[in-house]
């Protein structure tokens, strides 16, 4: 149940509007699925052979082009590429001669049911003679360790039979797999790898004929070399398919958009070598616009010269008029398959003095029509900016944007690893602050090796609090944007007009998102600042168009009506604010504008937190989602106001409840306690005012959370501290104080209940009903009366149990309070179990559940499922039963093992009953290893006597060997204490 001091609101709630919904698009679907019978004719085969001789100028298949670039090819020009048919596939390879298919995909050796085979084995039947696939699923880590050391056997001359054994031995000697967030699991998984065959393969190497020898070093020399990144290229993956999708399936041109230290320009680095390495492209040619203004000319003249050659350059090429050289250079590029880049475009467009490399209007022109006339033919055109780029779109990539976010968490996960390797600060790998930094950099590469490098120096606590304070000691002393954060933004903010940096500085406060949709009631309180007074609020629509095309935000993808800031921006901005320039006033503008923020996250907070507690399922939810995506901004906000001796409450309360709702409770205890410990800053005055009342509730909630963790005493003794503090605040009403002395009665009832002392308890609930009565409290009554039925029923008193859960369900009822009647409904069913009444129990546990379903209330759900299951396996209805009880252990398994090793021990009672004494050994032994995590002897107790059952019954002689693993004594104490539970 909820404390009473949850739902007492002491400010009118504001209201705030809805986020808009996107309309998602129905999944595209390929012309046939696998196992339907579909077999393309022919005359099909041969158009998708001539397809692929067309676009890739030759019919062999490279290792890239075979099964990367092609499968794109089919894709749909507005969505992703269809998924490719089995058939299609073993046709290409067929068609071309390849005899052996590896494939490191997840899943590619795995029998689907009865009637879909596995996709290797549909390659076997149509005539591929050797396949490895994966059995199951496959880990990147593990899929890596495998084809290095298959190759590796390969060219060292082995048989590919030996080869891949000598592959699976690694899998099986290390194992050691990559997780996210610098873990590392072992799993057994060299049994993954399942190998089909039709007839033995060999594999020879020879060497190199002189003729050959010359092409391959030749080709060796041209080959386009990307220039090395400190810590080398890491993840990527899903980004280049993305791009690879792009340029291959809608488009030639595509424009890869991204913020600042995103790593856009290495991305195309590297994609230059890869596609080059792999046979996809021929030359490469690299423009990058933040070092040099390249003129159309320019590039005509660079890419002519080594695409003619110097010879043929000067003898037919140079002496034609600039308009014939694009004529001709553009038809050879439209007919081969080349890759031009063109980086940095935001340069280009720069009217900002501190930006060299522009180009004015008509050179810009002269640009886009070259451009133009690549677009349909084979060269593939890559362009990388911070902005949208619109005046090059028409005619050239149009609509074909890829938006590079940062890097994935296990990407991200890795590029730390290695910084911190390198700055001897691995110790710091599992430091909350470390994560809570990767966290708020976003996977950026950039930031992430500016600010991780400090660790060599500094502790993580330092190293976020500078962070997040704006101090420019922890960037990198260089004036070059890629080495240093600071320059990074520098050179995009540099371009925005002087209103929008005005306007943009009021933005430094904000972490991760800004809430579109409450920038007007934001600027209202900014305006209220005398400093702020005189700001164009009126043109943020056009200062945030501007900022993102400039990289420097960018609309949420999942939140229409909220923008994410890249990342370091905020950290920017406050580093300008606090280093203010020589006769400067930043810092009564750094001032003014957290006042600011602190009065609107106290109005919008407080507006989350009614969604929070709303009794309104949608409702409920969409706090949910709100305060997720605010929760750094609001903790920012409680902080500004405990630095600044303000009122916090606003804030404090949707990230309390946010955290109360996702089951995070040392994240609740962290955050009453750091509130707390700023009690003392607070002067008397202020405490016997509003602010004493905010500091009451907080109290009142660390109590609870104490009271959550079973640290009763410390519980009862915050209860009667803020008991004590109420009765003295001066500012309150007598109704509302007895309303509040009210909830200190009913929560130390509820201590004394959780020490199964049910008289106290009993006697504190009825002190807590009588106020409620006197001041005609009903609602407040209701769940006084509720926590009097779980007294009520914990003494096995059946029907005063039911009393009091009916009257707690009537007044329920009465406020429409949904939520509140689905707990008690829970309540109800476990009454009429206790009874066995089975089929009273269940409807009313169903009535429960339709309830917390449409509250999403998972882990409400959860308790239900496990007491629909005991309902069930009383009625000796099995496999109902473990459906119910596995779908509470799912719901357990990501957030409270303490509740799911209740499941599991009831699992393993559901098998014993099924003499299915494996499964129930197994069950067992989960349910104790956590009772005995938790140092609870009486559940574990219970555990041991089931075991001993089942050791009696099924007479498996190992099993007091796995108790005394468990227990961590000698296997005879195990035995003895199994003896005891079996007497």
């Amino acid at each position: 149940m909820r404390d009473y001091c949850d739902e007492i609101p002491l400010r009118p709630r504001p209201r705030i509007p809805k986020p808009g919904h996107r309309r998602r698009r129905a999944p595209l679907r390929g012309r046939a699925a696998p196992g339907n019978g579909f077999r393309p004719r022919r005359r099909e085969r041969r158009r998708r052979q001539l397809l692929f001789q067309a676009r890739y100028g030759r019919d062999d298949i490279a290792p890239y082009a075979g099964l990367k670039a092609f499968l794109a090819l089919e894709g749909e020009r507005e969505g992703p590429a269809d998924p490719v048919e089995a058939q299609e596939l073993a046709d290409l390879l067929i068609a071309h001669r390849i005899p052996i298919a590896i494939l490191n995909a997840c899943q590619s050796g795995k029998q689907v049911g009865a009637a879909e085979t596995s996709l290797g084995s549909r390659l076997m039947s149509a005539g591929v003679q050797m396949v490895l696939a994966m059995g199951y699923s496959v880990t990147v880590s593990a899929a890596v360790l495998l084809m290095t050391t298959l190759y590796e056997q390969l060219f060292a001359g082995q048989e590919l039979t030996a080869a891949i054994r000598r592959a699976r031995l690694e899998l099986y000697n290390q194992k050691g797999r990559r997780a996210y967030f610098n873990q590392t699991v072992d799993l057994e998984d060299w049994l993954l790898p399942v190998v089909y065959q039709n007839r033995a393969q060999r594999l020879q190497t020879r060497a190199f004929t002189p003729e050959e020898s010359a092409a391959h070093y030749e080709r060796q020399a041209r080959r386009y070399r990307p220039p090395q990144v400190s810590y080398g290229f890491v993840g990527r993956d899903l980004d280049i398919l993305h791009v690879e999708r792009g340029v291959l399936a809608r488009r030639n041109l595509l424009l890869v958009r991204g913020m600042g230290g995103a790593g856009k320009t290495t991305l195309l680095h590297h994609l230059a070598a890869w596609w080059q390495t792999t046979g996809l492209v021929e030359h490469v040619w690299y423009f990058g616009y933040d070092e040099r203004a390249w003129s159309h000319q320019q590039i005509v003249t660079t890419v002519a010269r080594d695409l003619l050659g110097e010879a043929e350059y000067v003898r037919s090429f140079q002496s034609l008029s600039p308009a014939a050289q694009q004529a001709r250079l553009a038809e050879r590029l439209r007919a081969e398959r080349h890759l031009l880049i063109l980086d940095n475009l935001e340069s280009i467009t720069g009217a900002h003095l501190a930006i060299r490399n522009t180009l004015p209007e008509a050179e810009r022109e002269r640009l886009r029509e070259l451009l133009a006339e690549l677009a349909g033919g084979r060269t593939l055109v890559l362009l990388g900016s911070r902005g949208g780029e619109e005046w090059l779109a028409p005619s050239t990539f149009e609509e074909n944007v890829y938006d590079l976010p940062g890097l994935d968490p296990e990407a991200a996960s890795a590029l730390a690893d290695r910084i911190l390797e390198r700055h001897g600060a691995t110790r710091y790998r599992e430091d909350a602050d470390v994560q809570q930094i990767l966290k708020l950099l976003a996977g950026y590469p950039l930031p992430l090796e500016v600010v991780l490098a400090n660790l060599a120096r500094q502790t993580p606590a330092e190293v976020l609090a500078a962070l997040q304070a704006g101090d420019e000691a922890i960037d990198m002393r260089s004036e070059k944007k890629t080495e240093s954060i600071l320059r990074c933004i520098e050179y995009s903010h540099a371009n925005l007009s002087p209103d929008a940096q005005r306007l943009l500085a009021c933005l430094a406060p904000f972490t991760g998102v800004i809430y579109v949709g409450a920038l007007e009631q934001y600027s209202e309180r900014l305006r209220r600042q005398p400093a702020l007074a005189g700001l164009p609020f009126e043109r943020w629509p056009e200062v945030l168009e501007e900022a993102a095309n400039w990289g420097l935000l960018a609309p949420d993808p999942q939140a229409p009506d909220f923008v994410r800031l890249q990342p370091i921006l905020p950290y920017f901005l406050r580093a300008r604010l606090s280093s203010p320039p020589a006769g400067g006033t930043e810092g009564g503008l750094q001032r003014a504008i957290e006042a600011g923020f602190r009065e609107h996250y106290d109005s919008l907070g407080g507006a989350i937190a009614g969604l929070l507690t709303s009794r309104e399922a949608q409702e409920k939810q969409r706090g949910q989602v709100l305060a997720r995506l605010e929760y750094e901004n609001l903790v920012t906000a409680v902080n500004l106001a405990l630095e600044a001796r303000e009122a916090f409450y606003g804030a404090y309360s949707p990230l309390y409840e946010y955290l109360l709702m996702v089951q995070d409770g040392q994240r609740r205890l962290d955050l009453c306690q750091m509130v707390m410990a700023q009690q003392d800053h607070y002067t008397s005055q202020q405490l016997s005012g509003e602010i004493g009342v905010d500091f009451y509730l907080v109290l009142a909630r660390l109590a609870r959370t104490c009271l959550e963790i079973k640290e009763h005493e410390t519980a009862k003794e915050n209860y009667e501290r803020a008991l004590a503090i109420v009765q003295g605040l001066d500012c309150i009403a007598e109704e509302t104080r007895a309303g509040y002395v009210a909830i200190m009665y009913h929560n130390l009832g509820a201590v004394a209940q959780a020490q199964r002392q049910w008289a106290q308890a009993e006697r504190y609930y009825q002190q807590a009903l009588e106020i409620c009565i006197e001041f005609d409290d009903r609602y407040a009554q209701a769940k006084t009366y509720h926590q009097l039925g779980r007294v009520a029923q914990a003494q096995r008193q059946w029907a005063q149990a039911e009393r009091y859960y009916q009257q707690a369900l009537e007044i329920c009822i009465e406020f429409d309070d949904r939520y509140a009647q689905a707990k008690t409904y829970h309540q109800l069913g476990r009454v009429a179990q206790a009874q066995r009444q089975w089929a009273q129990a269940e409807r009313y546990y169903q009535q429960a559940l339709e309830i917390f379903v449409a509250f999403n209330d998972r882990y409400a759900q959860a308790k239900t499922y496990h007491q629909l299951g005991m309902v069930a396996q009383a009625q000796r209805q099995w496999a109902q039963a473990e459906r119910y009880y596995q779908q509470a252990l799912e719901i357990f398994a990501f957030n409270d093992r303490y509740e799911q090793a209740k499941t599991y021990h009831q699992l393993g009672r559901v098998a014993q009953a099924q003499r299915q004494w494996a499964q129930a050994r197994d069950y067992f032994l989960s349910a104790l290893r956590t009772y005995h995590e938790y140092q609870d002897g009486h559940n574990a107790g219970i555990a041991l006597r089931s075991l001993a059952r089942l050791w009696e019954e099924s007479g498996n002689a190992g099993l007091p060997a796995a108790v005394a693993a468990v227990l961590g004594v000698s296997a005879q104490e195990a035995e003895a204490l199994l003896r005891a539970g079996t007497g």
